[in-house]
């Protein structure tokens, strides 16, 4: 929604009417935090109520000069073409740019300060650049510093102005901007590996749940609808629940626990069918707000397994029945479902003799004595579902 312009700060010394537009100006500052496309808005605002008559330009930018560069954040008042140009051309690599990279962060500073007015007017970036527009002063906020690059906020406008009650509104509101800028830096942060945790679980091959300690949703990727399809779940009150009632046991008993802990399982659906279930309890996430703590997730669930992968719960079985690495389980695994010794060397990128030597320590642990003697072994490993180990 759109800000209220407000009416321009007297160059008087403070009064209350000039902390009504200062509350007034801070207040649209804060707003940005949430709503960052209204920075050139609110700049206008803030020109509007601070600048002398015929300062109407303002801007913040990063800018840096090794190597000279500067990138606009926000503009009011800028003639069309004039941030490509001085992007292009004068980014900092002009007397303003040097002599203001100096100063500590929150200081308020005034070209007249740093540099003649006479001696402006020699320098190219005046007669070249400047002069058409009446411009050779400017007052400046310097906000941040990141990677030898500063962020400022920079109002231009002719000297023969009284600059006071500009010098003095921008001091003010000078602690609020900064906040106001790092507060937006840090959601957009947070925004952007959110969105990168969401496009990361949506590619996943299976169903992924983040769940609170009583098996709420907190969040799920965009397959986790086709195992509620295929019956194996059931979201009733944005909660999971597992239709088989062994499942739904083995995650109850998981989240009623104190310590991190994992469990895998297979989850069976009316049709009998199986589906590898692999569930966390992590410690809980906690984040403070006004008021308290907001609670996050306590339980991460994953479902299935990619197309011509073997599910982790059989490899996690069959290690544990026989005592087998990681390593050795995945490799009996892979020769049970009637593949190569080879085709595995190939698909892990590992020589033909190592794959050999993990399957020597593979019938060394369940007593085989060639891959046809291994999968008929791992054939009678009793099923979970069935009341195995």
């Amino acid at each position: 929604m759109p800000t209220d312009p407000v009416p321009a700060l007297s160059p008087a010394p403070d009064t209350s009417a000039e902390w009504d537009v200062l509350n007034d100006l801070i207040g649209q500052i804060y707003e940005t935090v949430l709503h960052p496309e209204r920075w050139n808005e609110t700049l206008g605002n803030i020109t509007a109520a601070l600048g002398p008559l015929r300062w109407e330009s303002s801007f913040i930018l990063w800018e840096g000069n090794s190597p000279p560069r500067a990138r606009f954040v926000a503009a009011s008042g800028l003639a069309a073409g004039l941030q490509e140009i001085y992007t292009g051309v004068y980014a900092g690599n002009h007397p303003w740019s040097r002599k203001f990279m100096r100063y500590a962060n929150g200081s308020v500073v005034d070209s007249y300060d740093i540099m003649a007015r006479d001696e402006f007017w020699e320098t190219e970036f005046f007669r070249n650049f400047l002069k058409p527009y009446g411009i050779d002063r400017l007052v400046g906020v310097l906000l941040d510093r990141r990677g030898g690059e500063r962020l400022g906020l920079m109002m231009p406008g002719p000297g023969d102005r009284d600059t006071e009650g500009l010098k003095r509104g921008l001091r003010v509101l000078a602690p609020h901007i900064q906040r106001a800028l790092r507060l937006s830096d840090r959601i957009a942060a947070l925004e952007l590996a959110a969105g990168a945790a969401r496009s990361a679980a949506d590619a996943a091959p299976f169903a992924i749940f983040s769940l609170d300690d009583q098996c709420g949703i907190l969040a799920a990727n965009n397959r986790a609808a086709r195992y509620e399809e295929a019956g194996f779940v059931r979201f009733a009150g944005d909660r999971l629940t597992f239709t088989h009632a062994a499942s739904q046991k083995k995650l109850v008993d998981l989240a009623r626990g104190i310590d991190a802990a994992g469990i895998a399982f297979q989850a069976v659906n009316a049709a009998g069918v199986e589906c590898p279930v692999l569930a966390a309890r992590i410690p809980r996430q906690t984040a403070p707000q006004i008021g308290g703590i907001a609670l996050g997730a306590s339980l991460i669930v994953t479902m299935g397994s990619a197309v011509g992968e073997t599910p982790v719960v059989e490899i996690d079985r069959v290690a544990q029945w026989y005592g087998l690495t990681p390593t050795e389980a995945r490799l009996a695994v892979w020769l049970a479902g009637g593949k190569s010794l080879q085709d595995y060397a190939a698909l892990r990128a590992v020589s033909l003799n190592a794959a050999r030597f993990i399957l020597k320590g593979i019938f060394r642990k369940t007593g085989a004595t060639s891959q046809a003697q291994l999968v008929a072994i791992l054939a009678r490993l009793p099923s979970l579902h069935d009341g195995g180990k």
